[in-house]
């Protein structure tokens, strides 16, 4: 049986490039829209990218293999710490649906959106479930 092997110092250096630079166009459009130019507006794009690929490392080496429900996963798990502490919106979800259903409503609905936009990209990227 072929068995998924990915070295510690591969889950933690690999994603740094692409996380800072999708991580610096999503505060790039966060400006865009209004919010403050500072570090903590980088950091957290930057920081919830890196830690959503590095989420994935322990998951790939319980089940030998990648999979976009291990994106799923992170993806939900990281939606779900955002919203409850305040530092992420949930797009595609309009305000009055999001705060109608209350703070447990509103992580609820993070974690789905998240969790959907990180399997979704994980399935069109090739991976399997």
């Amino acid at each position: 049986m072929w068995r998924y092997q990915r070295s510690l110092e591969q889950c933690l250096v690999e994603p740094i490039p692409s996380s800072v630079m999708m991580g610096t166009i999503f505060a790039g459009l966060d400006v865009g829209q209004g919010a403050p130019m500072n570090a903590r507006t980088f950091g957290t794009s930057i920081g919830f990218i890196y830690t959503y690929h590095i989420l994935q490392c322990p998951l790939e080496q319980l089940h030998g293999r990648q999979s976009s429900l291990h994106n799923a996963f992170s993806g939900a798990f990281l939606g779900t710490l955002g919203v409850m502490h305040g530092r992420i919106g949930v797009p595609f979800v309009p305000p009055h649906v999001l705060h109608g259903n209350g703070p447990r409503g509103a992580i609820a609905i993070g974690a789905v959106v998240y969790g959907a936009i990180g399997f979704g990209l994980a399935t069109m990227g090739g991976k399997r479930m």
